[in-house]
Order: C-alpha cells, then sequence, then structure tokens
C-alpha cells in the first residue's frame, strides 16, 4: 500500500540513497577484523586523489562566472520589473537558481576539492573510497545543471502564464511533468552527489582509526564530520521541500513557510555545513600558507560554539515555520496573525541568532588573528571575508528584534532587500572569499605559479 504511492522519481531517489548506505555498512562493519597499520602511509598514497581535485577547483570556477552573469542580467531594470511582475514564478529564475548554482556549484566544489586535499592529512591515512569521490563530483555537476535549467526554464515558462492573468498554482500545474520530472531528477541527482560526499568523508575518518601514528592536526576531523553531515541533512531537506505536495505546502503558508525554505535549509548548509569545512580547511592550512596555527582548546572552542549556535538556530526556524506554517494553511490565519500566535516566536529567534552570533565572531577573531602576521595571498582574503561576515552576522540579530523586523514586514518588497542583502553578504562577501584565498592558497602550496594582483584583484 505505501509503495503504490511512491511516484518513479521518489522510488529511484530512495534506491539510490539506500545503495550509498549499503555500500557504507560493508564497510563499517567488515566480516572480520581489521588490519590495524603503525607505519605512516607516504605522501604519493595520502595525495593519491589530489590531482583529480583540478576539476572540482575548474567546475566551481566555472559556476561562480555562470551565478555572476546570472546576477548582473537579473538586476537589468527591463529583467528585474519582469522577473517582479510574474510572483513566485520570478522568484525561480531571480533567487532560486542563482542561489543554487552560486553556492552548490560555487561553494560547495570548492569545498569539496579543498576536502578531498586536507582531510588525508589530517587523519594520516588516504580517502576511503575513489569510486565515491568521482561520485561526489560527477552526480552533484549534473544534478546541478539540471536543477538549473528547471528552474529557469519553468519560471519563465511560468512566469509567461501568470503574465496572462493565470494564478501560480494553476499555472505550475499546467506545467504538469515538464516541471515536476526535471526538478526532481536534479534536486534527486544533486543529493546523491552530497550523500557520496558525507559517506566517503565519514568512512575516510572512520577506517583511520586503525592507523596508529602520530596525527597532530586530528583535532579537526570533526569540522569535516560535521559539515558533511549538516550537508547530508540540507539536501534531504531540499528534496523533500521540492516534491510537489511540500512545495504547494510552502506556497500555501507563505511568509511562515519561508522560516523553513529558505532560512532553515540555507543556515543547515551554509553554517551548519560549508562553514564547518571553510574552518576546518582553514586550521589546517594556516601553518603551510604563513599563518599561525591556534591551539586545540581555542579550536575546539570555535567549533562547539558554532555547533550550538547553528544548530538551535535551525531547530527554532524549522520549528516556527512547521507551527506557524500549519496555522496558516490549516486555519486559515495570515502569517503576520500566526506570528502574534506564537508568543515565543520573538525570544526564540533572538536567542539562536545570537547564541549564532557570538559563535561566529569568536570563529572570525581566531581566523583573522591567526593570518594577522602572515604576508602570503591568503591574508587578504581571510581578513575581508572575516569582515563581511562580522557585518553580515552582527545585520542578522538586529533584524530579528522584535521592532525591525515588524519594519522590515511592512516595507515590504523593500524590507525584502534588506534581508536579502544579510544572506548575499555572508555568502559571497564572506564565505566565498574565504573558500577562494584558501583555494589559491592550496594550489601555492602545490607549485602552481599565481598571478599576486590578479588574485588581490579578486579581493
Amino acid at each position: 500500500m505505501y509503495v503504490k504511492h511512491l511516484t518513479s522519481l521518489q522510488f529511484l531517489t530512495y534506491v539510490g540513497f539506500f545503495a550509498v548506505v549499503l555500500a557504507a555498512m560493508f564497510r563499517f562493519v567488515p566480516g572480520k577484523a581489521p588490519p590495524v597499520r603503525t607505519e605512516p602511509y607516504p605522501e604519493d598514497e595520502l595525495g593519491a586523489h589530489d590531482r583529480k581535485t583540478a576539476k572540482y577547483f575548474l567546475a566551481g570556477g566555472f559556476f561562480l562566472v555562470l551565478g555572476s552573469l546570472h546576477m548582473v542580467v537579473k538586476n537589468l531594470p527591463w529583467m528585474g520589473a519582469y522577473l517582479a511582475r510574474t510572483g513566485y514564478a520570478g522568484h525561480l529564475v531571480r533567487d532560486l537558481s542563482n542561489t543554487h548554482v552560486m553556492i552548490v556549484g560555487g561553494g560547495t566544489l570548492l569545498a569539496t576539492g579543498l576536502c578531498w586535499l586536507v582531510l588525508p592529512r589530517i587523519v594520516a591515512r588516504p580517502l576511503a573510497s575513489e569510486g565515491l569521490a568521482q561520485c561526489a563530483f560527477w552526480f552533484t555537476v549534473v544534478g546541478l545543471f539540471v536543477f538549473y535549467v528547471s528552474l529557469i526554464g519553468n519560471g519563465v515558462a511560468i512566469g509567461r502564464l501568470v503574465e496572462h492573468g493565470w494564478d501560480y498554482q494553476l499555472a505550475k500545474e499546467q506545467m504538469g511533468k515538464w516541471y515536476k520530472v526535471p526538478t526532481g531528477i536534479g534536486a534527486g541527482v544533486m543529493g546523491l552527489g552530497y550523500w557520496c560526499f558525507a559517506t566517503n568523508v565519514a568512512l575516510t575518518i572512520f577506517q583511520s582509526r586503525l592507523v596508529k601514528v602520530r596525527k597532530p592536526q586530528w583535532h579537526l576531523w570533526k569540522f569535516f564530520a560535521t559539515g558533511a553531515a549538516a550537508l547530508t541533512v540540507g539536501t534531504v531537506q531540499g528534496v523533500i521541500q521540492v516534491q510537489p505536495a511540500n512545495a504547494d505546502w510552502l506556497y500555501k503558508a507563505g511568509h511562515a513557510g519561508e522560516w523553513i525554505d529558505p532560512i532553515s535549509h540555507a543556515h543547515v548548509n551554509l553554517v551548519t555545513g560549508l562553514t564547518m569545512l571553510v574552518a576546518g580547511s582553514l586550521f589546517a592550512l594556516v601553518g603551510s600558507a604563513g599563518g599561525v596555527e591556534p591551539s586545540r582548546r581555542l579550536v575546539d572552542r570555535c567549533f562547539y560554539a558554532l555547533l550550538g549556535g547553528s544548530l538551535a538556530f535551525y531547530a527554532v526556524t524549522l520549528y516556527l515555520g512547521l507551527h506557524e506554517g500549519r496555522l496558516v494553511v490549516h486555519r486559515g490565519l495570515t502569517p503576520e496573525q500566526a506570528e502574534e500566535a506564537t508568543p515565543l516566536h520573538p525570544f526564540l529567534i533572538m536567542a539562536a541568532g545570537i547564541a549564532m552570533f557570538a559563535a561566529f565572531w569568536l570563529l572570525l577573531a581566531v581566523m583573522a588573528r591567526s593570518v594577522w602576521r602572515s604576508g602570503g595571498p591568503l591574508r587578504p582574503f581571510v581578513l575581508a571575508g572575516c569582515g563581511a561576515l562580522a557585518l553580515g552576522t552582527l545585520q542578522g540579530p538586529v533584524q530579528a528584534f522584535p521592532a525591525v523586523n515588524e519594519l522590515l514586514d511592512r516595507g515590504g518588497e523593500a524590507g525584502d532587500v534588506i534581508v536579502n542583502l544579510h544572506a548575499q553578504l555572508n555568502m559571497l562577501g564572506g564565505l566565498m572569499v574565504l573558500l577562494i584565498g584558501l583555494v589559491f592558497a592550496v594550489l601555492r602550496t602545490a607549485g602552481a605559479e599565481l598571478p599576486l594582483r590578479r588574485a588581490r584583484f579578486v579581493v
């Protein structure tokens, strides 16, 4: 009876996920006692996947250029006016597609390449699976491309119907499988890429317990394990959100549904996921880039503070979205009335926001201090990225204050511009600048010749 209600796309997604889990279980549960290694792996074995990480940086650069061109086109006056007229269909073209190509295509691919370079040196063993590493790249790239094209194509097609007087929901239903199939396939394949990445990270860390050698940076493993787990949670949530029934529910919930998507979805991916990977990579590379590696105790404080703050914010936003969305969809309240019917709403948001803000500032201070006296190419990128994140994370708690939040709500689209600036500054001015700096630093360490003037121009 349950299988009867599964679509073909859902069934294939579950089969793919089950295959990844099954492969991981065969690695986690060996048939006999695994051998213990007491000699360090040679450098050529630890760096067996190094040459193959070039495609991550090339693909990440390509998607960043594509996303920046998309950003220029969507902000042209005539294009901006057209997308605004088409309502939520314009949101698919203007925001959703552009955000995914920049963050998934740019940020996550760069972070994955850095992870494959850094993680084997941290845990003192090669990557557990070459096949999973390759699948992580190709599934992510192909899934993202299909998802991106689907959002733009369907957004334009639905927008034309909306301009002719159609309601968005009716226009979306009119698209039928042209919307459901490519969007679902893109999200599902992209999710498989993330799951392959997370599985390979978990297997590599788990199997490193058998390597009994000195590991001076062993404490950094938890940044990569947490980042991979958070990205898995975020992609599972993303696949769930694009299911037709759930997407319709979020659309009907209006502003209340935005606490789930994009707020909770973006924060678990960007803060608990991508930021953890960036922080772990920076702490692992800062010594070789000419900086000062912070103490283990200080690094641990940064990790647990950021983990607690980000998970608290994720739980709060997910709860508010589900609770207030239910009041809107099933009881007929407006999003504003649903917020007023939740007395704890402002206090939960403020408490979680301040906790995450404090954790971020501790992390940023440690990062900036570690490169303050270095003279390499990493320093300007880290200082610029930390400055942007400091300003962006300060804006978050400020706009969560009840009076400011009410003012932004009354401002309508003008208020949305200010809220979007918070996300754009953190993503592009902060995390992306840090990632680009780390890529330049690791390429220089690998012997690549960098045009320093052009590299500084990027900042």
